[in-house]
């Protein structure tokens, strides 16, 4: 990973309150040396016959203190956004995206790392449809996310 600036164990408590979660160990333990960035392996690839998704870039946790905390590019920031425009479900924290804007989200309570595809939206149908229309699970945990992740080599198209 090309990381992002550095932070604090209280940055991550600050994340938490937040976005009304605590967040798992593994995720803890790569943004205290990462804080986010550009990551080296960057592919995600489906066992289901999905395209593979490119995590484009993974959002860091602002410091406390900074002064533009509410930035989209900081995981608290694009969450309080996000819940603002009804965007996302209040139960996901989006800490990355593709490069087409999609949101790779945590899911508060499972741990679950789900794909919130933001160009599906139907304004015919309920905004909750909407939401569950819009996601896709990709791992079961943050760990099991991150060692997924392979080389663009590795991908086939």
């Amino acid at each position: 990973m090309n990381p992002g600036l550095p932070i604090s164990e209280a940055d991550i408590e600050g994340l938490e309150a937040q976005v009304f979660c605590k967040l798992p160990l593994d995720f803890k333990l790569l943004y205290l040396t990462y804080n986010g960035g550009l990551p080296v392996r960057e592919f995600w690839i489906s066992d289901d016959n999905f395209e593979p998704i490119r995590v484009d870039d993974f959002k860091s946790i602002s410091n406390i203190g900074a002064t533009n905390v509410n930035e989209t590019k900081y995981i608290g920031g694009c969450y309080k956004l996000m819940q603002e425009k009804n965007v996302l479900p209040c139960q996901l924290v989006p800490f990355a995206s593709d490069e087409a804007g999609n949101f790779i989200c945590m899911e508060a309570g499972t741990g679950r790392i789900i794909y919130f595809a933001v160009d599906t939206f139907q304004p015919d149908i309920d905004m909750h449809l909407n939401h569950i229309n819009a996601q896709r699970i990709m791992s079961d945990s943050f760990g099991e996310f991150i060692k997924s992740l392979v080389d663009e080599d590795d991908v086939e198209y």
